[in-house]
């Protein structure tokens, strides 16, 4: 509020404002850090703007005469920043950082201890343990790269550096990283692209990226949040605005580590009960799975398609789970439970058709845009369906869930342009994702109406280039790796 007014604006303002630049800022800066340590302007008050012609006269004011107990380095700074010529002050903001950072890094050394600060929790719950955060700093600026570091390691955090983007994605594989700070221009891999690396392949769990630029606008922020970051901070900013950024992306992976934690305990605990049991339950399970498979089969004999495909889903989506689960990311995600649950809901995916008129579910022709938007309600009726016998008989719980999950979310598109929910990335339930891969594929092999069947290699390829956004990243990563086993399962069915 104080830089602009009479006591604190440059003097070359009053002979032509137009040719002023960015040193008169920092003139005006240099009045208010006086201000700030003294307790009074540099200069006697004025009460026009002809009296600032006075200024062009006396040296800048003296810090060191009131606060005698500040460094003579300091003084010059303020000194240098109150010049009466432009010329003799700092050039940039930049420049000005630069000459402040030693202070601050002096600061900070005595902030830190042999001790630091607990975490962000007070302690474990649920039996989760907080532990101290690892930050990594992405950017090509030393002293960017050194403020950071001050503030975050000052709350307790351990923080890397790295100068370029090659770098930090060799550190990520190699090295735990609770958060990211990255700067969106850098000079050998912009951040852009260093984000995007970091979602198709996560290095952990919940990895949370905060972005970091200058002279940034309201569309490129969101395109920032688009590619996958959770935040954005703009430069230059404070030590307050940096530590309330990155506390809160900690608290939010603190609390989804928590979440995740939660989660496997319920699946050990599911775990354990199918474990136990008996003769009479596995009968009801095998009915159940006979029955799955009839109500599937009536679907298949209303669209009049014989060719094998409620066969091949099962054993699709079998084949993608299982090698899935020897990868670091879904280990903790997909067992044998999840995989034989899988396997039954699969073949369930288009229950939902069996509600649809025949004038839209046989018609041989393209659909219009209001059938295309009857044909998508399929993924509704059946999760609904599914929902109600949910409420109403309470066994089986973990199908059921399953179920609803294929049901509604497996056109769903990673990228949030599916339906009927626009769900996005992990928020896509990981049996939905498996059985679209598994539908997709098997759909391009079969004929159409209005298309043929495609070949192998064709459905791959398509699968792999054409159809960037609407998987899985990793998962469509497993399915490359497996796909000879789809084609000979398709070649089978067949035969």
């Amino acid at each position: 509020m104080l830089i602009g007014t009479l006591d604190y604006i440059a003097p070359e303002q009053i002979r032509d404002a137009h040719t002023v630049d960015i040193r008169a800022d920092l003139y005006g800066l240099g009045g208010v850090v006086f201000w700030c340590l003294t307790g009074a302007p540099p200069f006697p008050c004025v009460s026009n703007v002809f009296e600032i012609a006075n200024r062009f006269k006396p040296p800048p004011p003296s810090l060191a005469a009131k606060r005698p107990d500040l460094p003579p380095q300091f003084d010059s700074i303020v000194q240098r920043l109150l010049a009466i010529r432009p010329e003799d002050r700092y050039e940039t903001p930049q420049q000005l950082m630069n000459a402040l950072m030693p202070f601050l890094r002096a600061q900070g050394e005595e902030l830190l201890s042999p001790t630091p600060p607990p975490p962000l929790s007070n302690g474990p719950a649920n039996g989760y343990t907080p532990r101290i955060q690892n930050i990594l700093i992405i950017d090509d600026e030393p002293s960017i790269r050194t403020l950071c570091r001050a503030v975050l390691h000052s709350e307790g955090m351990r923080c890397d550096e790295s100068h370029g983007g090659q770098q930090a994605l060799d550190m990520v594989r190699q090295k735990h990283y609770d958060l990211v700070l990255c700067d969106v221009n850098m000079p050998d891999t912009p951040g852009t692209e260093i984000c995007k690396r970091l979602r198709e392949q996560p290095p952990c769990p919940n990895l949370k990226i905060i972005m970091m630029s200058g002279g940034i606008n309201a569309d490129i922020m969101a395109q920032l949040l688009l590619g996958g970051a959770d935040d954005f901070i703009t430069k230059p900013f404070s030590v307050t605005q940096l530590q309330a950024r990155v506390k809160a992306g900690l608290r939010l992976k603190e609390a989804q580590d928590r979440g995740d934690m939660l989660n496997r305990h319920l699946q050990q605990m599911n775990q354990q009960l199918e474990r136990n049991l008996d003769a009479r339950e596995q009968s009801l399970i095998e009915s159940r799975n006979a029955m799955v498979f009839a109500l599937a089969k009536l679907v298949e004999h209303r669209l009049g398609d014989d060719g094998g495909h409620l066969e091949r889903m099962p054993k699709y989506a079998r084949l993608l789970a299982e090698d899935a689960a020897r990868t670091n990311q879904f280990a903790g995600q997909i067992d044998a439970t999840f995989i034989d649950l899988l396997e039954t809901c699969a073949p369930l995916h288009d229950v939902g058709l069996i509600a649809l008129p025949d004038h839209i579910l046989l018609k041989p022709n393209r659909l219009d845009a209001d059938e295309r938007f009857q044909m998508q309600t399929h993924t509704t009726i059946g999760a609904d369906t599914m929902r109600e016998i949910a409420s109403k008989h309470n066994f089986s719980l973990a199908f059921l869930q399953m179920a609803m999950e294929v049901m509604r979310h497996h056109h769903e598109r990673y990228d949030g342009a599916g339906y009927p929910d626009r769900l996005a990335g992990a928020n896509i339930p990981l049996a939905a994702r498996i059985v679209s891969i598994a539908d997709v594929y098997d759909a391009l092999r079969t004929r159409r109406a209005h298309r043929p069947a495609l070949s192998h290699a064709s459905a791959v390829q398509m699968m792999l280039h054409a159809g960037e956004g609407q998987f899985d990243p990793a998962l469509l990563q497993i399915f490359q790796r497996v796909q000879s086993s789809f084609d000979r399962i398709h070649r089978e069915s067949l035969a």
